[in-house]
C-alpha cells in the first residue's frame, strides 16, 4: 500500500517543531537547509517516540509475561538467541550502513537516478548476502552442541533451542536486505518512516505475546510473534521504495553507469563490518561469555538488569539516530555551522537525558523488580548499579559515533574498537572467573570503552575531527 510522507505523525512533529525554533540556524542559502533539516528531525523524534514506547512495552511484557512459565534456563535461552540479532548483524558486511552517506550525497546532488541505481544494487546486493548467511548459520546449528556451548541441563530444552534459533536465523537472512532498506531511509532524511513502520511491528506483536504466554507457547512462537513481526512490517517500506521508483529492477539498473558507487559501497561497509565485528566482540557478546564462564541462568539476570534500563538506549537512539543522514547531507554541503551546533546540542541532550533517566531508574529499581519479576528471579544491586553507569557511557559514545558516521570518519572508529576489544573481551572473561558474579562483565565493557575512547579520539585523531566543526 502507498503510504503519503503526511501521514506519518503529524501531530507529534509539530509539537516538536516548535522545539527547534530557537536553534542556532546558518545564514543566507544554509538557513532554509538547517530549518528543514531540524524539522525532519523533529518528526523522526516524535515518530520514533511513539515506536520506543511501544518497543519497551514488548520488552517488559515479554519479560512478565513468559518467565512465570518459561522458568529461568528456558527464558535464559531465549534471551540468548534474542541476543543475536544484535549480534549477527554485522553479517551484512557493513553494506546496509554504507548506504547512508552514499544515499545522501545522491540525494544533496539531486540525482534521482543515481539514488535509483545505489538503493537497487544496494538492496540487491543484501539480498545475496542474506543468502549466503543463511546457508553458512544452518550448517554451524547443526554442528554446535547446544547443551553443552549453553550447559542446558535437558535434552529437550536443547532440542527446542535448537528449533528456536533455525527459525531466528530464517528471519534474520531475511532482515538482512530489509536492514538495507531502513538505511536508505536515513539517507533520504526520512526517517521517521521506519519508526513508524516499527511502531506497527510492535503494536501487532503486543497481543500475540499475551496469546502465546496465556497457550504457554514453546520458544519458537515467541521468536515469531517478536522478531518476526518486525522483520514482516519492514516490507512496507520496501514497497514505498519501489512505488516512489527509487528501489526498479528495471534494466538501465544493470546496464547504466555507477558501478563504481557500488565499489565504493563495499569499501565503505567492509570498514563498518569490522566496526561492527569489533562492537560485538567487545559487548553484545556478553550473553555467550556470561553462559559459558557462569551458566544460562546468570544470562537471565544480565538480560532483566540491561532490559530494566533500556529505555536509556531507546531513548538516546530516538534521539540521536536521525542525525546521521543530517550530519551527512550538511559534510556534502561544506556547511560546518549546522555540524557544529548540532553537535554541541546532542552530546549535551543525550548525555543529560541519560544521566537523569539512569539515576531515576536505578532510585526506582527496587520497586520496579518486584512489580515486573514479582519473586521470580533476583536481580542484585550490584548488577542494576553497574548497567546504570554502563548506560550513560553508551548513551554518550552513541551519540558521538553518529557524528562521526555522518561526517564519514571511519577509520578511527576502527582503532577505537580494536583497542576496546583487546581490553575488554580478556578483562571480562578474568573478571567474571576471579569474582563468579555477572556484574564484572558489565565494568570491564565501561573500563574498555572510556579508555579505548579517550585514548584514540582525544589523543590521536583530535584535529582530524575537530576539522568538521571549525
Amino acid at each position: 500500500m502507498a503510504l503519503s510522507d503526511r501521514s506519518f505523525a503529524r501531530a507529534p512533529a509539530s509539537i516538536l517543531r516548535l522545539c527547534f525554533r530557537r536553534l542556532p540556524f546558518g545564514v543566507g542559502a544554509s538557513e532554509g537547509r538547517d530549518r528543514e533539516r531540524y524539522a525532519r528531525a523533529a518528526r523522526s523524534v516524535g515518530c520514533n517516540a511513539v515506536s520506543a514506547a511501544l518497543g519497551f512495552a514488548v520488552v517488559v511484557l515479554s519479560v512478565s509475561f513468559t518467565l512465570p512459565y518459561l522458568g529461568q534456563e528456558r527464558f535464559g535461552i531465549w534471551m540468548t538467541i534474542s541476543s543475536l540479532a544484535v549480534m549477527l548483524q554485522v553479517l551484512d558486511l557493513g553494506v546496509a550502513n554504507g548506504l547512508v552517506n552514499l544515499v545522501a550525497d545522491a540525494k544533496a546532488a539531486d540525482d534521482d537516478d543515481a539514488v535509483q541505481t545505489i538503493v537497487t544494487r544496494g538492496v540487491l546486493l543484501l539480498t545475496v548476502i542474506g543468502l549466503a548467511v543463511g546457508g553458512v548459520l544452518i550448517c554451524a546449528v547443526m554442528l554446535i552442541d547446544f547443551q553443552r556451548v549453553l550447559k542446558i541441563g535437558s535434552a529437550e530444552v536443547a532440542r527446542e533451542a535448537v528449533f528456536s534459533t533455525l527459525t531466528f536465523i530464517a528471519l534474520f537472512c531475511v532482515n538482512i536486505p530489509l536492514g538495507g532498506v531502513r538505511k536508505v531511509f536515513f539517507g533520504l532524511q526520512r526517517a521517521w518512516e521506519p519508526h513508524t513502520v516499527a511502531a506497527i511491528g510492535y503494536f501487532c506483536s503486543l497481543p500475540l505475546l499475551y496469546l502465546c504466554a496465556r497457550s504457554h507457547a514453546p520458544m519458537p512462537y515467541l521468536v515469531l510473534c517478536t522478531y518476526g513481526v518486525q522483520v514482516a512490517s519492514a516490507l512496507i517500506l520496501l514497497v514505498r521504495l519501489h512505488r516512489e521508483r527509487i528501489f526498479s529492477l528495471c534494466r538501465r539498473i544493470w546496464a547504466g553507469p555507477g558501478w563504481r558507487d557500488s565499489t565504493v559501497l563495499m569499501k565503505t561497509g567492509s570498514i563498518f563490518f569490522i566496526l561492527q565485528i569489533g562492537m560485538i566482540c567487545g559487548s553484545a557478546c556478553d550473553p555467550l561469555i556470561v553462559s559459558n564462564v557462569l551458566g544460562v541462568k546468570e544470562v537471565a539476570r544480565l538480560a532483566v538488569a540491561q532490559r530494566l534500563f533500556q529505555a536509556i538506549a531507546v531513548t538516546i537512539g530516538m534521539l540521536s539516530v536521525p542525525l546521521w543522514g543530517l550530519y551527512a547531507d550538511a559534510r556534502s554541503r561544506g556547511e560546518k555551522v549546522f555540524i557544529r551546533n548540532t553537535l554541541k546540542l546532542s552530546m549535551c541532550v543525550t548525555t543529560g537525558t541519560a544521566l537523569l533517566m539512569s539515576m531515576t531508574i536505578l532510585a526506582l529499581s527496587s520497586w520496579l523488580m518486584k512489580v515486573w519479576t514479582g519473586d521470580q528471579l533476583d536481580v542484585p544491586f550490584e548488577l542494576r548499579c553497574a548497567v546504570a553507569v554502563s548506560a550513560v557511557v553508551e548513551a554518550t559514545g552513541n551519540s558521538f559515533a553518529i557524528f562521526l558516521n555522518g561526517v564519514n570518519e571511519l577509520r578511527p572508529q576502527l582503532l577505537t574498537v580494536l583497542v576496546f576489544c583487546l581490553i575488554s573481551i580478556p578483562l571480562k572473561i578474568y573478571l567474571l572467573k576471579k569474582f563468579g558474579t555477572v556484574d564484572w562483565a558489565i565494568w570491564a565493557t565501561i573500563i574498555a570503552s572510556v579508555v579505548a575512547d579517550y585514548a584514540v579520539y582525544i589523543g590521536l585523531f583530535r584535529r582530524r575531527i575537530l576539522a568538521h566543526v571549525v
